[in-house]
């Protein structure tokens, strides 16, 4: 059986997701996050005595690998606005053995004193945050003299054919407002606007990578509905239609033809990295 007969008798089933958290864990994480932790990690420069900071640290995928490469004398910690991710952090640090506290709160008011850590990582959280300045700041703030900060944002959405694919469709059967998350995703691409908003909060010796992978997944028929779950779209997904959200998906997988596996996908995602030094 060829792609494209494949993909044209695929099943989704939409079911609305009734814990965001797991579903991340279970499907974001090792698809669009894990291969790139490692890089956000060794570009903060972590040691063994390392004190970190983790913001909008998620279900704590960075503090569970930071502390397998640096070795667990480090001191981690993360903080989200999302009770949920915390809780899940807790459990999948506590399962893997790391230490690491973790904290609920605002990235433009974290409860921390001034100059406490040596690294702040933020992986894929400043491009989300309502004040990016703001957010930056408070980061500047929290590190030691000459502290680093490892950062990465998503890179340009025509590098990531995924984001195209999904912002035609859900344009097409849910209007422009529904593309929002995936626009803001890709909105610091621009190295030179990456550039001057950590500049502006009190950082030098900017360095910027950008840099392609490939994000893998088992099951697109799968994947899709779940992926989706935990946008606030879902809500609008679930109004629709039965045979107008098939189409959508169908629509959306016809997209991603060139980049099916199989009954998967594996779709090139661009990333970039940057570092910083406060000032």
């Amino acid at each position: 059986m060829d792609t494209n007969t494949r993909a044209s008798i695929t099943s989704f089933k939409w079911l609305m997701n009734t814990d965001g958290p797991e579903t991340y864990e279970q499907y974001i994480v090792p698809t669009w996050m894990t291969d790139w932790t490692p890089e956000l990690i060794k570009a903060g420069s972590i040691g063994p005595d390392t004190r970190v900071l983790d913001v909008a640290c998620g279900t704590g995928i960075v503090a569970r690998m930071a502390a397998e490469i640096s070795g667990q004398n480090g001191r981690f910690f993360g903080i989200d606005i999302n009770d949920g991710m915390l809780r899940l952090a807790r459990r999948t640090t506590a399962e893997k053995g790391v230490k690491c506290g973790f904290y609920l709160g605002n990235a433009t008011r974290m409860p921390f004193s001034s100059g406490v850590f040596d690294t702040v990582l933020c992986q894929q959280g400043l491009q989300f945050f309502p004040d990016r300045s703001a957010a930056l700041q408070e980061m500047n703030r929290v590190l030691t003299p000459e502290g680093t900060l490892a950062i990465s944002v998503w890179g340009r959405a025509e590098k990531s054919p995924h984001v195209g694919a999904i912002c035609e469709a859900f344009t097409k059967y849910l209007g422009e407002d529904s593309t929002t998350m995936f626009r803001v995703a890709c909105s610091l691409s621009n190295p030179h606007l990456l550039q001057r908003l950590v500049e502006d909060a009190g950082f030098s010796n900017i360095q910027i990578r950008t840099g392609v992978k490939t994000a893998r997944h088992p099951s697109l028929a799968e994947f899709l509905p779940a992926y989706f779950s935990i946008f606030p779209v879902a809500a609008q997904i679930t109004a629709m239609a039965e045979d107008d959200r098939t189409r959508m998906f169908r629509s959306i997988e016809s997209a991603l033809g060139p980049w099916k596996e199989n009954e998967g996908i594996a779709v090139p995602t661009e990333n970039c990295i940057l570092t910083a030094v406060k000032r």
